[in-house]
């Protein structure tokens, strides 16, 4: 999965791994209702490996970090990514799902001059014609 963020200079982009994804949506309503407590807002820290998300006391903000890399997440943003991230996370298992039937179909396809036609069985979401 990737992050990304548009900063001045350029843009920024992390990624993460399908555990890391899993780690994330597992802390994020903890470290979303952090944010909301007002007067002094409680640090909270969610780590796996060279993943890290915490909370800023101060800011009301929340960095995401992979590695030395970060990108910041605000209030809003994190409300959003709450609202939707069942979605991403059912997206992540279907493309999971689906890579053995891609990469069966990517293989006859690198070896062939012609269209390939998909297996009848086929991964039913994935647009094999413009892989």
């Amino acid at each position: 999965m990737e992050f990304g963020t548009i900063p001045r200079g350029g843009s920024k982009s992390l990624f993460l791994t399908d555990e890391q994804v899993a780690t994330l949506a597992d802390c994020l309503p903890a470290i979303r209702d952090s944010m909301c407590v007002g007067g002094d807002r409680v640090v909270i820290k969610c780590e796996s490996g060279y993943f890290r998300l915490h909370t800023s006391g101060r800011h009301g903000s929340a960095r995401l970090f992979v590695g030395t890399e970060y990108i910041s997440l605000t209030q809003p943003d994190m409300d959003y990514l709450v609202r939707v991230f069942h979605i991403i996370q059912q997206q992540l298992r279907d493309y999971i799902n689906a890579l053995p039937d891609v990469l069966s179909y990517m293989t006859s396809s690198l070896t062939s001059v012609s269209y390939v036609e998909p297996a009848p069985n086929s991964f039913k979401y994935v647009d094999y014609p413009h892989l």
